[in-house]
């Protein structure tokens, strides 16, 4: 491809495809981290009613705020379209895998 004709993406875009990549290996974490310690469930229920509600929250909570965070540093900026897309499908393939694994062997 020519680098003339080269996507570019936005700072706001790429900050949060980046966001968006670190939140689904959140989620992955959060949720194994439920599922082994009761306490943690337990806890998150009595804080948004239900354990569901707070672990959602807690995703778009930290989703917007790395968003903004990036997209005022424009770091994804510095990093070339394909590697900023890359990133965020290897994150989801990497989280979906971690979930599959976890709830099919333990």
């Amino acid at each position: 491809m020519n680098p003339a004709q080269s996507p570019k993406l936005t700072a706001s875009t790429s900050g949060f495809v980046l966001a968006a990549a670190i939140t689904v290996l959140f989620n992955t974490g959060l949720a194994w981290a439920k599922d082994a310690y009761p306490a943690l469930n337990t806890f998150m229920g009595s804080i948004g009613g239900h354990h569901w509600t707070t672990h959602g929250l807690a995703d778009l909570v930290l989703f917007i705020g790395l968003g903004l965070i990036f997209t005022n540093a424009k770091v994804g900026e510095k990093m070339d379209p394909n590697a900023v897309t890359g990133t965020l499908v290897g994150s989801v393939v990497i989280a979906a895998l971690g979930l599959a694994a976890w709830f099919a062997f333990v």
